[in-house]
């Protein structure tokens, strides 16, 4: 037995010295705490075996539970580590983890005043070596049950890995569980008096296999050279993190989970939602992702759109346990499509309209020398040179959305848009008001100013035109306002504005709102328009980038 013992200690003492060099990767420290008590356990039985005197003996046996009682702990503490539990291993969860044995080594140091783990003790005699069995008492079944289930806790998070289908975390974990059930074994027959061993309690023995199991999974499977750790958090952090908002439920619709995405989405928190019924969190959404096929779900108070998938959760026996419902934002997506629409209906419409009344002067033109046709046909030409301009400007616009564009000055911005427009409209008077010259905004805003000043002039047939450009700034953005006293907007013509979009038989004729409307909200913006006729008050509404 001694060898044994002492080859348990050895082996103990050099498998906690490769995971103390280990540090401070997860499971190294539990790993020599667990190498510890095993050695401190076994060095403990060799003394109180060796020992002349009964007072010796007993106090051997007394210190043994340091080790008795750490190593359970230990092996919790290590497999949480080892499998990414570690939001289990605070210092909360230890200290609570510490209780029972802390208080088992109070109960055992002090069992004379109270018998609570031993009842008695008997002195064997056996081949000339004096033994000692103690009665276990009510106390010895408590802390023996909670090994147990300590060990037991350990023991899943094992057997999972042991299906793996990484190679390396099958072997780890079949070495690491032959560690543990090789003492476990001993100790369940030795408490049920299945090892004729006088008393003495063998698992240190059984410790020199642990040992060897672990010395192996170091250095034959590099135990924390290939971890399984990151794999719990790095799902979790996906889940977290994935752009796409997420609402795990029950078979009830429960919320059992959601990610800060989803919550944003249906603007609650996952403390307000967790435990609560779908239906109670969001009764639209609830209806939506009950239903067949994928489906547009648009929140209250939210501008965005969402496309709602639903996938079923089952279990190893193919049974349903809830399932998932998926949000993915297509807000963007459905804009570009309603402005493709836009662009393409108008674009014909325009196009169209030009070519045809070029068409049809041009037979005339041929046979009469008009001059009046030939203006005709020369300003239908131009209006075809603009159509062009402003698409191309359109495109610039969307390609500024996709990149990272500088900030400008906006008193500069706006002063080159009015002397730009006082040079081309001559017969216009441009009236602007800078305000602060310090304010600094997106230079997607150029494009849009520029657009809004000119059509204001381009289009303003009265008798004595006017253009007034004035600035408005505060703490977060700025308000632009330009007014003009043209014959204004005709309602069909602000559709895009308010509705977003445009039908086959209710469209504008031209791109200026449209280069106006998206341009702002590609550049975080937002326009309203005022206008009867008396003339219109484009507002545009800009978020500050800075002062400089």
């Amino acid at each position: 037995m001694k060898l044994a013992l002492l080859a348990s200690i050895a082996a103990g003492i050099s498998v906690g010295l490769l995971a103390w060099r280990e540090r401070p990767k997860p499971g190294s420290v539990p790993l020599v705490l667990l190498m510890a008590a095993q050695s401190w356990w076994s060095a403990a039985l060799i003394f109180q075996v060796q020992a002349a005197s009964l007072e010796a003996k007993l106090f051997f046996i007394d210190i043994s539970w340091v080790g008795v009682t750490l190593l359970p702990v230990a092996w919790l503490l290590f497999v949480l580590e080892y499998g990414g539990y570690n939001e289990y291993t605070t210092r909360r969860h230890v200290a609570g983890i510490m209780l029972v044995p802390a208080i088992t080594i109070f109960l055992v140091l002090t069992n004379d005043y109270h018998q609570l783990v031993y009842r008695g003790l008997e002195i064997i005699e056996r081949n000339g070596a004096t033994m000692v069995s103690r009665t276990p008492a009510v106390w010895f079944w408590v802390i023996a049950a909670y090994t147990y289930l300590l060990g037991l806790l350990g023991l899943i998070p094992m057997l999972d890995l042991v299906t793996s289908q990484v190679r390396s975390f099958r072997n780890q974990s079949v070495a690491l569980l032959l560690g543990l059930f090789a003492p476990l074994v001993t100790n369940l027959l030795f408490l049920f008096g299945y090892l004729p061993t006088a008393g003495i309690d063998p698992t240190p023995v059984a410790f020199t296999v642990s040992g060897t199991a672990c010395l192996f999974a170091l250095t034959r499977f590099e135990l924390f050279g290939s971890s399984p750790t990151p794999i719990r958090h790095a799902r979790r952090a996906l889940y977290k993190q994935m752009q796409e908002g997420a609402i795990v439920l029950d078979t009830h619709d429960t919320v059992v989970d959601m990610n800060d995405e989803a919550a944003s989405v249906l603007q609650t928190t996952r403390e307000e939602a967790l435990g609560r019924n779908l239906n109670d969190v969001s009764p639209d959404l609830l209806s939506i992702g009950g239903s067949a096929g994928n489906h547009v779900f648009n929140p209250p108070k939210n501008t965005r759109s969402y496309d709602v998938s639903e996938s079923q959760l089952t279990d190893i026996h193919d049974r349903t346990i809830g399932r998932i419902i998926t949000l993915h934002d297509i807000s963007d997506l459905f804009r570009m499509q309603q402005r493709l629409e836009v662009l393409h209906r108008v674009f014909r419409h325009n196009i169209r309209t030009n070519i045809q009344v070029i068409l049809g002067h041009a037979g005339h033109l041929a046979t009469h020398n008009s001059q009046q046709k030939a203006d005709i046909l020369k300003q239908n030409a131009i209006e075809i040179e603009e159509t062009g301009e402003k698409v191309r400007n359109i495109i610039d616009v969307f390609e500024e959305g996709r990149k990272d564009r500088e900030n400008l000055r906006l008193h500069a911005i706006l002063r080159e848009c009015v002397d730009a427009t006082a040079r081309s409209y001559p017969d216009v008077t441009v009236e602007y008001d800078p305000g602060p010259e310090d304010i600094v905004v997106d230079s997607l805003f150029d494009i849009v100013c520029s657009n809004v000043i000119e059509n204001a002039a381009q289009h303003n047939s009265s008798s004595e035109p006017w253009v007034r450009v004035g600035v408005e700034p505060g703490e977060e953005t700025v308000t632009v306002q330009v007014a003009d006293n043209g014959p204004g907007i005709e309602s069909h013509e602000l559709a895009l504005v308010e509705e977003g979009t445009e039908t086959p038989l209710k469209h504008g004729s031209g791109f200026g709102l449209a280069l106006t409307a998206w341009g702002a909200d590609i550049a975080g913006g937002s326009v309203a328009f005022e206008s009867d006729s008396s003339g219109t008050c484009v507002t545009l509404e800009m978020p500050v980038a800075g002062r400089r």
